[in-house]
């Protein structure tokens, strides 16, 4: 039987990934990112990839951010 507060995990994920998920972080308190936050981690680490050192600006318009923005990302990355 599955916890009432993990269904919805279960749901999404199925038997076979929710029983992986319990076998690696089971009994452990596990952080999940807001929404938000795990999608600007994902496009910073595609625009760290794509930085070539000189197409800040090119970046910049294509993911309607300023070049500092855009040198600040690739600095921190």
């Amino acid at each position: 039987m599955i916890r009432e507060d993990l269904e919805a995990l279960y749901e999404l994920v199925g038997e076979e990934v929710y029983l992986e998920i319990c076998k690696l972080y089971g009994g452990n308190s596990l952080y999940v990112p807001t929404y938000s936050s795990a999608i600007r981690d994902r496009r910073n680490e595609e625009i760290i990839k794509r930085f070539n050192g000189v197409n800040a600006s090119i970046l910049a318009r294509e993911y309607k951010m300023s070049v500092n923005h855009i040198r600040r990302i690739v600095k921190c990355g």
